[in-house]
């Protein structure tokens, strides 16, 4: 897909849970004593301008009509890469850009109550948003200081700034790569801070990070 100017080809979203205290205390969750990660898969993913589509299944369902949203900084990987220190973790980024987490809310809440992976409500077509643009890594001097928020019609749902993030970016890299292998231009989200929320079709949702830019998409319903 194209972000930008940049055409990636990624494998995997890899996301970073309750990594802002904040977040973690509003769904009543322990802050997590290492990092808490998942994967989202490609088919979810959708570029800045798309529209974000609301499952018929979830909207038409009174016991899984919650959907929200889940402002990110993401970071692209430049390489390959597997087991690699925090030192060098920069060296395997290409960029930063903006990303959307969509959200099933209701239906992972059930799921997990159940003791059942949770991975349905984060899989839907076009709950990964990505954009504008990816900045290259030298453009940003410090990610963990960048003002970050979301609206929804205009009005602010979630506003923080990057260095609010438990685990900063080379913890992250480092933690997640001594699990699995990270490919060239695969995603990692690095977690939302508090005000997540509902959507509903037909809301208008722009999401910002400093020096990044802003990305906006339409929710409509499925037909």
């Amino acid at each position: 897909m194209k972000i930008g100017n940049t055409d990636i080809n990624p494998t995997k979203i890899v996301c970073i849970g309750r990594n802002y205290i904040e977040h973690a205390k509003e769904f009543d969750t322990p802050i997590p004593s290492e990092p808490v990660f998942f994967v989202k898969t490609i088919n979810s993913l959708i570029a800045n301008g798309k529209s974000i589509i609301y499952p018929r299944i979830l909207y038409e369902n009174e016991e899984f009509n919650r959907v929200d949203h889940e402002v990110e900084l993401a970071l692209i990987l430049s390489k390959k890469c597997k087991k690699i220190s925090a030192e060098d973790a920069f060296d395997y980024i290409l960029g930063y850009s903006i990303f959307l987490d969509i959200t099933a809310r209701k239906m992972q809440i059930y799921d997990r109550n159940k003791n059942l992976p949770w991975y349905r409500s984060k899989n839907f077509d076009t709950f990964s948003v990505i954009g504008p643009q990816i900045v290259p890594l030298k453009e940003i001097e410090d990610p963990h200081n960048l003002n970050i928020e979301l609206q929804i019609n205009g009005n602010v749902k979630q506003s923080s700034n990057t260095k609010y993030m438990i685990f900063k970016i080379p913890r992250l890299m480092e933690y997640i790569s001594s699990f699995l292998t990270l490919e060239k231009d695969d995603i990692i989200a690095t977690g939302t801070p508090s005000g997540v929320g509902p959507i509903q079709p037909g809301d208008i949702i722009d999401a910002s990070i400093e020096k990044i830019g802003k990305i906006r998409n339409e929710v409509i319903l499925e037909d």
